[in-house]
C-alpha cells in the first residue's frame, strides 16, 4: 500500500534537506495546532523554525483531496515547492489524522502496510491502536499457541499465524522515523492492528523485551569499537571471551574472560593506525572514472527525450550540452551527453540552463526507484516493483510512478517551454547528434474525450484529443507511451494524472469493445461516471433527451463539525442531481443513455432563496451547498423558522434521521405549569413535552444556566425552545429549585408568579393560591393606613406613601430597601412607621445601625418628629453593654463598626426592627460588618440608602440577603445568573429578570420625580458693587495679568497661553470675593463687600433657622465662619 497522501506530498515535493529538516521540527514538538476547520477542511500550524526562535503559520487547505491540498508558509525560505515548515505541518496532520485526534471522517486501514508510532513495543499503544475484542483475542491466543517467527534481523522479524486453519503472514520492521512499519495479509479495516499483528507484538513483548528490536539492529559499528578497548574486533573468535547485553535497546560489552585487560591509548592507537594501514593496502586499485570535458564558453544546455527504452513508462529524459550557432536555434557542432550522477560545473551555462539541471535529476531512475521505495514499504513481499522488460508492472507502481513524475514533467516543460535546445530520439537509433531529432513544447495542458458508438454486435469506445483545434484519435501519439503525446513534432502532457491510466487503456488500438451483454454493465459503471470529467459524444441512435423546465426541490441535512450543511437536490423527472456541476446529465437507459437538460437559472434561483434565510450561510464546497454554525442554527428558533420556510415553498426536507449533533425535533414545546401556593413558598408542577417526548426540568435549568436554546430529549433528538418561550419562562426556571417535574419558589418570588399570572395562557397556565394570593395581590396595591396625627402636617405625599409602602413590608413579612435620593427624607419615613408601630402594637424595641456622622442626625430627628419615642446612642469607648438598658429604650443607635464589635451582645437582643441605613456599607457578602448583620435576631428589617447600587450589580446581593435571605440564592448562583451576564456582557434578559425579582422590594424616589410635593425653589440674586479700597485691588491685579497675557500669546500662541488665562481668571475672582484669600507673599486687608452683604441677608432674612453655605474657595468660608 501506498504511503499516506500527506507524507506522499511532501516526498514528492520536497527536497531531501527540506524532508530531513522537516522531520527534524516535526521530531523536536515544535509544531503546534492553531485552527482547524472541519467543515472547509481546512488547518492552520503555528511552527517554530529549527535554527531560529521565530514562528510561522503554515495553512493547508483542502488536505482530505491529494488533488485540492494546498500548503502556504508565512516564512521566506524556499528551497523546493515546500519549505521545512511546510513538511513539518503536514507530518504532524498525518499524525493528528493517524490518531483520529482531529475527529475526521472514518479512516479505513489496509492491513498491507500501516505504521504504528511507538519507539519501542509499548503495550498501551497496542490497546490504544486495536480493538478490545482484538486484543483479549491476541491474549487467549498466546495461552495454548505462538505465532512461528521465521525471521528475525537488521530491525525486521517475519512470522506466520495460524487462526481458524488459516496461516496469515506478519512482517514487522523499523523505519527511518524509528517507528513500526507492519504487515500482514488478514482483513481488518476498523484499526491499525489486526489480530496477528497484536499476536506478533505480544509474543515479542512477553518473551523478548520492549526493546527487542533494537537488540536485533545491525549494531556491528558500535560492538567493534566497544571490543577495539581490549583489541579485539568481531572478525575474532569472542566464545568465552566477551558476550554482549542490552539496556534500553543499547548494547553493552560484558567481558567473561577475567585475564583480558583493557590496552592502554597508545596501544589503541597504533592498532588503528595498523589497521588503517592494511585496509589502505588491501583495498584494490581503482581506475579513474574518465572525467568529461567541461562545457567551454557559451555552452548551452539541452533536454534529450529518450524513447529507446522499454521500461515503463517508456522513455527517460537525458542532459546534453553543446556550443549553439550564432543563432542560438540549434547546436554548432557535436553534443556531449551528461552524466547527471556526477558533479556538473554549472558556472558557464546561463541561468536559465543551471534551474534545468535539478529538475531534470528528479526525473532520474534513482529518484523514481527512492520514491517507490519510500511509498511501497512492503513491495517486495506482496509484489516486484522491479520492471523486467519482459514483465507486466503492476497497476500500483505505475500509478505510482506517473504520481510522482506528471508534477515533474509539468514543471519541466514550463521551463523549457522557450528553449530551442529540446530534442527527441527514438525508432532505437543510438546516442548520437545526428539522430537527435528538434520537437517543440506546447505547455497548454490536453485532455482526452471520448466517441461511443454502435458496431454491428459491438459497442465502440475510442479515445480522441484535441491538439490545437485539430482532433486526433490517441493512437496518432508518435511515442509508444501514455504519459506524454508527441504529435507533429510537438511535446503535449496530459492535464490530470488520471488522464494518464485512462489514455493507458486505449494505447494499443485507440479503442475499447464491448459485446452487447457486458455493455449494460459496462455503460453503469465505467462510461457514464467518466461524464462527471470528460466530455463523450455518444451516437445519436443512442441518446434520448429530457427536458424539464421546473425541476422538483428537496434539502438534504449533513453535519459537519460544528456546521449544519444544507444540500440542495434537484430531481428531473426521477433523475437527481446536486447543485452546481455540468448543465447536462447523463443518465444509463439499459443499453442507451437518457440526457437531461437541467434548468440551472431555476436552480440558481432556489439557492438564492435559500441563501437569504440567514446573513450568517457560507457557501462551501465551490458554493455547491450552504453550510451554517450550530449557534446560529439554534439561535433566535431560525430553525423553525427554515422548516416553516420550507413547507411554505412545498420542498421537503431530508437527513434528520442521520444527524448526530443536530437532531432536531420539529415539534414546538406544550407546556403545562399548575402553581400552588404553601405556607412559605410555592409549588409549580411543571409539564414540558415535545410531541410525544418530555423534558425535565433539570434538562431545561441546564440548558438555560449554559445559554443554549434547546434541550436533548430522550430519543436523541434536541428540542428548540423558542425565544418568546424562553422569555416567558426562564426566570421562573432560574429562581425556582427542583428537578424532575417540580419546582419550588420561595415567598419572595411573589413577583415571578404575579406576572406569569398576568400573562396567563388558561391553557398553559393553572394558578391556585387561594385566600393567601388574593391576600397578596391586594397587598401589591398597598393599602393607606391613618398617619401618626402629629406628622400629617410634616408628611409631603411622597414621604406618606413611603410609610403605606413601610407598612406593606410588615405586614406580608418581607425586608425592603428605601431608596430615596437623598435630601428626600428617608429617616423621617422611617421614623413616622417606628412611631405607628410603637402605638399599633404597644410596643418598639428597634435598632438603628449608621454611619458615624449620621449618629446624631438620628438622634435630632428623633427629637424633631418623634419626640415621645425614647432612644440610646450606643458608641464610644464609654458606652454601656447593659442588655436591659437596651430593652428600656424604644430605639438603639449605633455605628456599622460598634456592631462588629458588639455582635456578641446584640445578637441575644430579639428585635421588633432593624434599620442599616447607608446600607451600602454591607454591599460585600464576605465583610465582617455584613456577617454580624446577618446575625441580628429580627422580626422586621430596613435597608436605607440612595444608592444601593454603587459600582456594580452584586452590591445589592448582601443587603437583600440580610433582608431576605435566600431570596437572591447563593453567592455563586447569583454571580453566573446576575452578576456576571449584567456586569460582564450587559445582557437585556438578566437586567430585565433581575428587576422583576427586586422590584417589589425597593421604594426609589429622585428628586425630578417628586418635584410636585417639594415646595417651589426660591433663587434671589444680590449684587453689590466693590469698595475703594477692593476695587484698586482688582483692577490693579487686572492690569497686571492683561499684559502677561498678551505678551504669552504674542510669544507663544493662543493655545500655548490658556493656563496663563485661566489664572488671571481665578485671581480676580478670589479678589471679587475678599483679597484677603488670595495665596501671595504680600498679604492683603480683607475688603470684601460680598462679606458684609451676606452678613446683612443672615441677620435679616434667616434669623435663627439653620442656612448652608456654598462657596468655591475655602478661605471664603473661614472668613465668613469668623464673621
Amino acid at each position: 500500500m501506498a504511503l499516506p497522501h500527506l507524507i506522499k506530498y511532501v516526498y514528492t515535493n520536497g527536497t531531501d534537506e527540506v524532508i530531513r529538516r522537516g522531520k527534524k521540527i516535526h521530531a523536536i514538538g515544535y509544531v503546534e495546532l492553531a485552527d482547524y476547520d472541519e467543515l472547509l477542511d481546512a488547518v492552520s500550524f503555528r511552527v517554530k523554525d529549527d535554527s531560529y526562535s521565530t514562528y510561522y503559520r503554515v495553512s493547508i487547505q483542502k488536505f482530505k483531496d491529494p488533488k485540492t491540498l494546498s500548503v502556504r508558509c508565512t516564512c521566506p525560505y524556499n528551497l523546493g515547492d515546500i519549505c521545512r515548515h511546510e513538511a513539518a505541518a503536514l507530518i504532524q496532520l498525518q499524525e493528528m489524522l493517524d490518531k483520529n485526534q482531529l475527529k475526521a471522517e472514518k479512516v479505513d486501514y489496509d492491513q498491507r502496510h500501516t505504521v504504528v508510532k511507538m519507539k519501542i513495543i509499548d503495550l498501551k499503544t497496542l490497546r490504544l491502536l486495536s480493538s478490545p475484542e482484538t486484543y483479549a483475542a491476541a491474549e487467549t491466543y498466546l495461552r495454548t499457541s505462538k505465532a512461528d517467527i521465521f525471521y528475525a534481523k537488521d530491525e525486521m522479524v517475519q512470522a506466520t499465524v495460524e487462526i481458524d486453519g488459516v496461516e496469515y503472514k506478519v512482517v514487522i520492521r523499523k523505519n527511518e522515523e524509528r517507528n513500526f512499519d507492519t504487515s500482514c495479509d488478514y482483513e481488518d479495516s476498523k484499526h491499525p492492528l489486526c489480530l496477528p499483528k497484536v499476536i506478533v507484538f505480544l509474543q515479542l513483548l512477553n518473551t523478548k523485551g520492549p526493546y527487542y528490536f533494537d537488540s536485533i539492529r545491525n549494531w556491528d559499528k558500535e560492538k567493534n569499537k566497544l571490543l577495539e578497548l581490549y583489541g579485539y574486533s568481531l572478525t575474532d573468535d569472542l566464545k568465552g571471551k566477551f558476550e554482549f547485553t542490552y539496556k534500553d535497546g543499547k548494547p553493552f560489552l560484558r567481558v567473561l574472560d577475567t585475564t583480558i585487560k583493557r590496552i592502554t591509548p597508545q596501544e589503541l592507537s597504533r592498532s588503528r593506525t595498523s589497521m588503517a594501514t592494511v585496509e589502505e593496502t588491501a583495498a584494490p586499485t581503482e581506475q579513474e572514472a574518465e572525467q568529461e570535458p567541461l562545457p567551454g564558453p557559451a555552452q548551452r544546455l539541452g533536454i534529450v527525450f529518450n524513447f529507446n527504452t522499454n521500461a515503463y513508462p517508456n522513455f527517460v529524459i537525458e542532459a546534453i550540452s553543446g556550443e549553439p550557432k550564432d543563432d542560438y536555434a540549434s547546436y554548432a557542432g557535436k553534443v556531449a551527453k551528461l552524466d547527471l550522477g556526477k558533479f556538473i560545473n554549472t558556472d558557464l551555462f546561463q541561468e536559465s540552463d543551471r534551474q534545468l539541471i535539478p529538475s531534470v535529476r528528479k526525473l532520474q531512475e534513482g529518484e523514481i526507484t527512492k520514491y517507490l521505495n519510500r511509498n511501497s514499504p512492503f513491495s517486495g513481499i506482496w509484489e516486484n516493483i522491479i520492471h523486467h522488460e519482459d514483465d507486466a508492472l503492476p497497476e500500483e507502481t505505475k500509478s505510482l510512478i506517473v504520481e510522482y513524475i506528471h508534477p515533474k514533467l509539468k514543471k519541466l516543460l514550463l521551463d523549457i517551454a522557450e528553449n530551442p535546445f529540446v530534442f527527441q530520439l527514438s525508432g532505437k537509433k543510438a546516442f548520437k547528434t545526428d539522430n537527435l531529432h528538434s520537437v517543440g513544447v506546447v505547455t497548454d495542458p490536453i485532455t482526452p474525450y471520448f466517441k461511443v458508438s454502435k458496431s454491428g454486435k459491438e459497442y465502440v469506445m475510442e479515445c480522441w484529443v484535441k491538439l490545437n483545434g485539430h482532433n486526433a484519435p490517441v493512437t496518432s501519439n508518435d511515442v509508444e507511451t501514455s504519459l506524454l503525446f508527441i504529435y507533429n513534432d510537438n511535446i503535449y502532457l496530459w492535464q490530470k494524472i488520471e488522464d494518464v491510466s485512462l489514455v493507458d487503456k486505449f494505447v494499443t488500438k485507440g479503442r475499447l469493445s464491448f459485446d452487447e451483454e457486458e455493455w449494460p454493465a459496462q455503460l453503469k459503471n465505467f462510461v457514464l461516471p467518466l461524464t462527471k470529467d470528460y466530455h463523450i459524444d455518444f451516437d445519436q441512435s443512442m441518446v434520448s433527451e429530457i427536458r424539464d423546465g421546473d425541476p422538483e426541490k428537496r434539502v438534504v441535512l449533513q453535519e459537519k463539525g460544528d456546521y449544519l450543511v444544507f444540500q440542495p437536490v434537484f430531481s428531473y423527472k426521477g433523475f437527481e442531481t446536486k447543485a452546481g456541476g455540468k448543465d447536462d446529465l447523463v443518465i444509463p437507459a439499459g443499453d442507451k443513455v437518457t440526457i437531461v437538460h437541467r434548468a440551472k437559472e431555476k436552480e440558481s434561483a432556489f439557492m438564492g432563496k435559500l441563501e437569504l434565510l440567514h446573513s450568517n450561510f457560507i457557501r462551501p464546497e465551490g458554493g455547491q451547498q450552504l453550510a451554517l454554525k450550530g449557534n446560529d442554527v439554534l439561535k433566535n428558533n431560525w430553525f423553525f423558522l427554515f422548516v416553516d420556510a420550507m413547507k411554505e415553498m412545498k420542498v421537503p426536507v431530508f437527513g434528520y434521521e442521520a444527524l448526530k449533533n443536530f437532531r432536531f425535533n420539529t415539534a414546538k414545546p406544550q407546556t403545562k405549569i399548575h402553581i400552588s401556593s404553601n405556607t412559605d413558598w410555592f409549588d409549580a408542577r411543571v409539564d414540558i413535552v415535545f410531541g410525544d417526548q418530555k423534558v425535565t426540568i433539570a434538562d431545561v435549568k441546564k440548558a438555560l444556566a449554559n445559554r443554549q436554546q434547546f434541550v436533548p430529549l430522550n430519543d436523541g433528538t434536541l428540542g428548540i425552545l423558542p425565544e418568546e418561550w424562553i422569555k416567558k419562562y426562564s426566570l421562573l426556571f432560574r429562581v425556582g429549585e427542583g428537578k424532575a417535574d417540580q419546582l419550588r419558589l420561595s415567598k419572595y418570588h411573589m413577583s415571578v408568579i404575579d406576572e406569569l399570572y398576568d400573562e396567563r395562557n388558561e391553557e398553559e397556565l393553572v394558578v391556585q393560591l387561594e385566600e393567601k394570593y388574593d391576600q397578596l395581590r391586594l397587598f401589591n396595591k398597598i393599602k393607606e393606613i391613618p398617619v401618626p396625627e402629629h406628622l400629617k402636617d410634616i408628611l409631603r405625599p411622597y414621604q406618606e406613601h413611603g410609610f403605606h409602602w413601610l407598612n406593606y413590608l410588615q405586614e406580608i413579612g418581607w425586608g425592603g430597601i428605601l431608596a430615596d435620593d437623598m435630601g428626600l427624607g428617608k429617616t423621617v419615613q422611617a421614623l413616622s412607621f417606628l412611631h405607628y408601630y410603637r402605638h399599633h402594637f404597644g410596643k418598639l424595641n428597634a435598632l438603628v445601625v449608621c454611619p458615624t456622622t449620621l449618629m446624631f442626625n438620628w438622634e435630632n430627628e428623633i427629637r424633631k418628629f418623634t419626640p415621645s419615642l425614647t432612644y440610646h446612642i450606643h458608641h464610644g469607648a464609654d458606652r454601656i453593654k447593659s442588655k436591659d438598658l437596651f430593652k428600656e429604650k424604644e430605639i438603639i443607635i449605633t455605628t456599622y463598626g460598634t456592631l462588629r464589635s458588639d455582635i456578641k451582645l446584640l445578637v441575644d437582643i430579639p428585635f421588633d426592627y432593624v434599620v442599616l441605613d447607608e446600607s451600602q456599607a454591607i454591599k460585600n457578602p464576605a465583610s465582617k460588618v455584613t456577617k454580624a448583620a446577618g446575625l441580628l435576631r429580627s422580626k422586621n428589617r430596613l435597608c436605607m440608602s440612595g444608592t444601593p447600587l454603587q459600582n456594580n450589580t452584586f452590591d445589592i446581593f448582601a443587603q437583600m440577603n440580610f433582608l431576605n435571605p435566600g431570596m437572591l440564592g447563593s453567592i455563586e448562583f447569583f454571580r453566573q445568573e446576575f452578576s456576571i451576564p449584567i456586569d460582564k456582557f450587559g445582557e437585556p434578559d438578566r437586567k430585565d429578570h433581575l428587576r422583576k425579582i427586586l422590584y417589589p422590594f425597593i421604594l426609589r424616589r429622585t428628586k425630578e420625580q417628586v418635584a410636585k410635593d417639594l415646595p417651589e425653589k426660591t433663587e434671589t440674586i444680590l449684587y453689590c458693587e466693590m469698595d475703594e479700597e477692593q476695587r484698586n485691588i482688582y483692577e490693579a491685579y487686572r492690569n497686571d495679568f492683561r499684559d502677561k497675557i498678551l505678551g504669552t500669546i504674542e510669544t507663544q500662541g493662543i493655545n500655548r497661553s490658556q493656563l496663563t488665562i485661566l489664572q488671571g481668571l481665578m485671581k480676580l475672582r478670589q479678589i471679587c470675593d475678599s483679597p484677603a484669600i488670595l495665596n501671595e507673599t504680600e498679604k492683603f486687608p480683607n475688603h470684601s463687600i460680598k462679606l458684609e452683604e451676606i452678613g446683612r441677608e443672615i441677620t435679616e432674612n434667616i434669623s435663627n433657622h439653620k442656612a448652608l453655605i456654598f462657596s468655591q474657595f475655602l478661605g471664603m468660608l473661614a472668613l465668613i465662619r469668623a464673621k
